[in-house]
């Protein structure tokens, strides 16, 4: 059948949205209705089930032993420590029900996932990182999310591959001693970067390639001793950057130097490399791929955020691992064929509307199960028996406008201001309840300002009501202050998660906007025209950047 383009409006932002041709196949092709929500509200929907960075002190319902887990004491539901959760000792079957057809799919779902066990943060073998979430194969790190395989790096999310002695840097491969960098790739002693790989000693840069010993530079390749793109000679880089006293003063008035500097460099209209007839924004090897974000590998695909390695043929998913013909997941490793998923790991194949299942192959419903198959509601059943009761259930919710659809955020075990919604889409506590979503007021805190704990300067800002995050105060670990002294740096002025914040402001909105390039240079390869090349972007029209189309930046940098 031939699909055309279709205008929805959106039920929960009333706003219009276009479904493509392509999309209709996919629906089609996994038996599920074209979405209600616009693509905005559904990756809202499922980061209000992401907590990455909020971590809390409590107990555990199975031991008693104080834990850390990113669901509060209050938690309407019980909460297990990873080791007692993963053992024999606990069995979500013990929590199987029989479905009842009288009733919604949510409500009944619900009403599980309350008495269930959850598990109190995701943390595989790492070696003394027990404030580390979403994370895996980590030693010494601490307060460090959705990474794996790194040493004592801290404040931090995607850092990856043998990444060493970093602090608040977002998105980083195999690299070593740095600080407040964003994207960067087999970096060392690097500050303030952005979108640099393979540079050494480069400081307030941003695109730089190959590049040692520079300091506010743009655009730059295989360079050194180079100074806001100026070549000083070793002698006098040496001299210059040499006597720089790295306190606050100096960062904050080189921060705003180097952004007005930059501003005046032409910008690629998306970050990444090798696409074809695919559009978002940190996108790498990847075909046929629309509106992703963070995303590598990836083939006829769309509406994606942070999928990772060999993703085909999938819609709707957020933070996966190598998947095929899924739709609407969350936080879930390989899943295949799988539709409705969230926090599933180490294989789930064929199953719908699961939550914290692990290894499951043909099961549905299922919140807490282990290496299981044909189970519904966390009962198991004959294998015909299971897939006649299964195909009962669907045409039950597609009844209920149920099927298809993401868990609903009613439901979230995260207030807004917890959840991942609150960092790429910022709302304010008014905001948040007008839009019917739960808001935390976190308890006031009365520190003492002592040796080794520090006011955040958020709270003496006029801007304080902006940072909703703020903690107040923080304290810093013997392990930041060993990296703050090898890189001469100061003690920060403001909390980690103010940090956090003023880091995302630097990165473009996962939104994209159509427009033209703007290059209007005669020697490139539009001769004397203006350029009329078109694309998606994350740059919004009334930015200052100056956009180009790939092939006008590469005359520029290369």
């Amino acid at each position: 059948m031939k699909y055309k383009s279709q205008n929805v409006v959106c039920q929960n932002c009333k706003v219009s949205f276009i479904i493509d041709p392509e999309d209709f196949n996919f629906y089609e092709k996994i038996k599920v209705p074209p979405p209600t929500f616009c693509p905005e509200c559904r990756y809202i929907r499922r980061l209000l089930d992401r907590n990455e960075y909020n971590l809390y002190k409590r107990k555990c319902d199975a031991t008693g032993k104080d834990i850390i887990s990113i669901y509060r004491s209050d938690a309407p539901f019980p909460v297990y420590n990873q080791e007692y959760w993963k053992s024999d000792k606990f069995d979500g079957m013990e929590y199987g029900r029989n479905f009842d057809f009288d009733r919604s799919f949510f409500e009944q779902y619900e009403k599980l996932r309350r008495v269930v066990p959850h598990l109190a943060i995701v943390n595989s073998n790492s070696v003394n990182s027990e404030y580390t979430n979403q994370s895996q194969d980590n030693k010494d790190c601490y307060m460090l999310v959705t990474s794996e395989s790194c040493e004592k790096c801290m404040y931090g999310s995607w850092c990856q591959r043998g990444c060493y002695f970093l602090s608040d840097c977002y998105m980083a491969e195999k690299s070593e001693f740095c600080y407040e960098c964003i994207n960067i790739k087999k970096c060392s002693k690097c500050m303030w970067a952005y979108d640099c790989s393979d540079c050494v000693n480069v400081y307030f840069s941003r695109d730089c390639r190959g590049c040692t010993d520079c300091f506010g530079c743009v655009g730059l390749r295989s360079k050194q001793y180079y100074y806001f793109n100026e070549n000083l000679g070793k002698e006098e880089y040496e001299k210059k950057v040499g006597k720089i006293i790295w306190n606050r003063s100096f960062i904050k008035e080189t921060k705003e130097k180097f952004f007005k500097f930059r501003a005046s460099f032409p910008v690629k209209y998306y970050h990444g490399s090798q696409i074809q007839n695919s559009f978002g924004d940190y996108i790498e090897n990847c075909e046929r791929t629309r509106h992703a974000f963070n995303c590598k590998d990836n083939k006829d695909t769309a509406y994606m955020q942070d999928a990772w390695q060999q993703i085909e043929d999938c819609r709707d998913c957020t933070e996966i691992i190598t998947a095929q013909l899924a739709y609407e997941i969350q936080g879930v490793e390989i899943p295949h064929r799988t539709i409705v998923a969230r926090s599933c790991f180490n294989t789930i194949t064929d199953s719908y509307y699961c939550d914290m299942c692990f290894t499951t192959q043909d099961c549905f419903g299922c919140f807490g199960l282990k290496q299981k198959q044909y189970c519904i509601f966390n009962k198991q059943y004959p294998k015909e028996e299971y897939f006649i009761l299964k195909e009962k259930i669907i045409e039950h919710m597609r009844q209920t406008k149920e099927w298809g659809e993401y868990f609903p955020a009613r439901v979230s075990p995260f207030a807004y201001n917890e959840s991942m919604a609150q960092d790429y889409f910022p709302l304010t506590k008014e905001q948040a309840i007008k839009a019917r979503y739960t808001w935390y007021d976190r308890p006031p805190r009365d520190y003492k300002i002592t040796e080794g704990i520090y006011k955040c300067a958020t709270q003496d800002s006029s801007e304080k009501e902006k940072y909703p995050l703020c903690t107040t105060a923080f304290r810093t670990t013997d392990m930041e202050l060993s990296l703050y002294k090898i890189l001469k740096l100061p003690i920060p002025e403001k909390c980690f998660p103010c940090r956090r914040q003023d880091r995302f402001k630097l990165r473009n909105p996962r939104k994209l906007w159509h427009r033209s390039c703007m290059c209007e240079k005669g020697n490139h390869l539009h001769g004397g025209e203006k350029c009329e090349v078109e694309f998606e972007t994350s740059y919004a029209p009334d930015r200052p950047e100056i956009v180009y189309c790939e092939k006008c930046y590469q005359q520029e940098v290369y």
